[in-house]
């Protein structure tokens, strides 16, 4: 892991500081299979992705855009195609960074033998490659990648994204699969024209927007649609949650933050317990495996369940399997908008052992990741600012695509209906201001050689260092306008982390 201290006083080098040229002429169009595009959104079938580990467990789900998940809550995965001809390649699905990269170093990753069952790019079999003199050092919350920058041709379902800016990793270490980024630019500005900008600027997509059902560990069926809403895929009205300004969040990083105002528990009984007033910042994050929440709320979770067991060294609470088969759910309150996660959602189920989906927040950013998401159905819009919320369901499917200006995604009601309310009894009991202590501390031997995701970027050094890839020989191509104070800080840095 590089340090991360390293990184913080860099300067922002590549702000307006790429000069790309004009897209390539192409001469072939990708080959699509079973795919299907709308009037200003995008969708694609799913594949299921391969098991490479047998104590773990696949379930497929197909999507609008191909999004596989793994039963045991690992990642999230995304298929596209890179290069003319298109070379197909699966990319963990993050909507906690904003860049997007292939090739991880296979030998470094955390799970190499899962990491080397994928396919790689093979940039010297594509006629669409443009490759610059930039790289980047990227620092994750598990792991880090040194890429460089090329402009090649994506293919995200049915459409292509021409002249698209990607990284090409130059090595890598802890992660096992390349990345496609969906955040807001973490600093605030653009440094280049990130995935969602050039679908925009192409006309591929009305507004920087999509939305995204993960749906819960027994489906069949999820989606993610660029620029585009599935009525068939949420129950009731989507509540619009206003992002929080980056003098809002707590390290300053422009994220999909929202405000969380409550939590809870549905037990099987149907009591019903909930914390008191709360004002969270949390930000929603598809490459957390696990959420991250402040460490009362972690612990006032782990506390409602009997026998749990903690383990020291990892964070983890266990708890016995059967729980994931009662009829409760954790529940996450943003003003009005309740999300009922069922306690199958939320338990991570990893080679025989079943873990309590959270861990403490120790970094000053609460995360609500995979174990929230799959209940969730949420709306992502950039160009306004804003998040729309909705309890996750599945009832067929009617996409209406979101268009442009202030009320660009649309006010549109769920198709389905809610199950019948069971019977319950509310107080507001759940104390999530004092730290509580475990009552069993867990002595097995754990889940090992697992991958729980990146996490959210932290960082980036910029600069030009050595590359992998040869400049293409165009007028412009490749070329940086990079002051000589950030490149003298990019260098600085470079060096002192390696």
């Amino acid at each position: 892991m590089i340090p991360l201290i390293f990184f913080l006083s860099a300067t922002p080098v590549l702000t307006s500081a790429l000069d790309f040229s004009a897209p390539s002429d192409f001469s072939k169009e990708q080959k699509s299979s079973l795919v299907t595009r709308g009037e200003g959104f995008i969708r694609s079938p799913l594949n299921v992705l391969p098991n490479p580990a047998p104590p773990k467990l696949i379930r497929g789900r197909q999507n609008e855009v191909p999004i596989e998940n793994q039963f045991t809550g690992t990642r999230y995965g995304i298929d596209i195609e890179v290069g003319t001809p298109g070379q197909k390649l699966t990319l963990i699905l993050d909507t906690g960074s904003p860049d997007t990269w292939v090739n991880p170093t296979c030998d470094t990753a955390n799970v190499p033998d899962d990491c080397r069952t994928f396919p790689v790019y093979d940039w010297r079999k594509s006629t669409s490659l443009n490759a610059t003199r930039v790289t980047d050092i990227l620092v994750y919350g598990k792991g880090n990648a040194t890429i460089q920058y090329v402009r090649e041709s994506v293919k995200l379902g049915g459409a292509t994204v021409r002249n698209q800016v990607i990284g090409v990793a130059l090595e890598s270490h802890d992660i096992p699969l390349g990345i496609l980024g969906l955040s807001p630019p973490i600093r605030g500005v653009n440094e280049y024209p990130y995935i969602l900008d050039t679908m925009k600027d192409q006309k591929l997509i009305n507004s920087r927007a999509f939305s995204m059902d993960l749906r819960t560990v027994d489906s069949p069926e999820g989606a993610l649609i660029f620029g585009g809403v599935d009525t068939g895929k949420y129950v009731g009205s989507l509540a619009k949650l206003p992002m929080l300004s980056r003098n809002q969040t707590p390290r300053g990083a422009d994220r999909y933050y929202v405000t969380m105002t409550g939590v809870g528990l549905t037990y099987p009984d149907g009591l019903v317990e909930r914390s008191q007033e709360l004002q969270v910042p949390v930000f929603l994050d598809s490459g957390g495996t696990l959420s991250r929440l402040p460490r009362p709320i972690y612990q006032a979770f782990a506390s409602s369940f009997a026998d749990t067991q903690y383990d020291p060294s990892t964070g983890f609470y266990f708890l016995d399997c059967d729980v994931a088969d009662l009829d409760g759910s954790i529940d996450f309150y943003f003003g009005d908008k309740v999300i009922n996660v069922p306690f199958n959602d939320f338990i991570w189920h990893v080679q025989g052992y079943c873990v309590l989906g959270v861990l403490p927040d120790d970094d000053g950013e609460p995360v609500l990741g995979d174990t929230f998401l799959r209940a969730a159905y949420v709306v992502f819009d950039q160009d306004n600012r804003n998040l729309h919320l909705a309890q996750a369901a599945n009832c067929g499917s009617n996409i209406v695509a979101i268009s442009t200006g202030t009320d660009a995604v649309p006010s549109v009601t769920g198709r389905c209906t809610a199950p019948p309310p069971r019977p319950t009894s509310g107080n507001n009991n759940l104390d999530v201001t004092a730290e509580r202590g475990p009552t069993a501390t867990f002595t097995g031997i754990g889940p090992t050689g697992i991958d729980i995701g990146p996490g959210p970027v932290a960082t980036r050094v910029s600069g030009t260092g050595p590359l992998g890839i040869n400049p293409t020989g165009q007028s412009g191509a490749g070329s940086v306008k990079i002051g000589w104070w950030d490149a003298l800080v990019a260098v600085l840095i470079v060096g002192l982390v390696m």
